[in-house]
């Protein structure tokens, strides 16, 4: 990621829709899966800036990122339990967690192999434990916000799957999120392209939004949110969410 994205990430990740409907959707899953339990052992395996961490709070949660940038805001928040590293190689013990979480991390050109980060959490994950992932979806809608982020590759349902199974997991929900937002977001993407094949400014899609709109477009995630755990996989949509548990 560009080191100014970090910047812009922590000034609107608190708030933004984007962030607040998968926060939602992880924390939901993390209550549902754990029974409410408030001792388990949580991991945010690529915690950027620190907002999933800061959510946490009251929670057992460690965090690692392999950007300093991104550790500096962590530092802001004044969060603790954070270390420096690669997804691929964490200084955790085996069986550590009964939770990890990666959000929208192993899509990264810094992460130079997928399916070993997967394994990676694999071993860092206690018997029975759960790995939580969102992931961007569809190579076809890469943009100059994937540029700027530095995306390697964005995935689909069926590649996540397979993946996470070949890293020894068993997977118990894979779907596409983001899906009523779809239409529009293709558009848009298309538009930006066309645009920017005559003007070379780049940029990422955050950035702060009217509070109707933020509000209007967070309710549309939470609405669904709430048919994901009511058991709904939708078809297609902007990001890939796959639930997975150790064998």
């Amino acid at each position: 990621m560009e080191k100014h994205e970090y910047k812009t990430m922590f000034s609107v990740e608190d708030n933004h829709w984007w962030y607040a409907g998968l926060r939602n959707l992880v924390l939901s899953f993390i209550d549902k899966l754990t029974h409410g339990k408030d001792n388990q052992k949580i991991l945010d395996a690529g915690c950027g800036t620190g907002g999933m961490l800061a959510a946490c709070k009251g929670r057992y949660i460690f965090g690692i990122d392999i950007s300093e940038e991104a550790l500096k805001f962590c530092g802001t928040r004044e969060l603790s339990n954070v270390s420096r590293g690669s997804v691929c190689d964490m200084p955790f013990q085996d069986n550590s967690f009964q939770v990890v979480i990666s959000l929208d991390v192993l899509y990264h050109v810094n992460v130079l192999d997928d399916l070993e980060a997967l394994k990676e959490f694999n071993r860092v994950i206690a018997p029975n434990g759960i790995l939580l992932l969102n992931l961007p979806a569809y190579d076809f809608l890469k943009s100059s916000h994937d540029e700027v982020i530095h995306t390697r590759h964005r995935y689909t349902v069926r590649e996540v799957k397979n993946k996470v199974e070949s890293a020894g997991f068993t997977v118990e929900r894979t779907t596409y999120r983001n899906t009523l937002l779809f239409p529009l977001a293709l558009a848009a993407r298309l538009a930006r392209k066309l645009h920017l094949q005559n003007e070379k400014k780049r940029g990422s899609d955050l950035s702060p939004l009217p509070d109707w709109l933020n509000s209007f477009l967070k309710g549309i995630l939470f609405l669904e949110n709430r048919l994901i755990l009511r058991g709904l996989n939708f078809p297609f949509g902007l990001s890939v969410f796959c639930v997975a548990r150790k064998k």
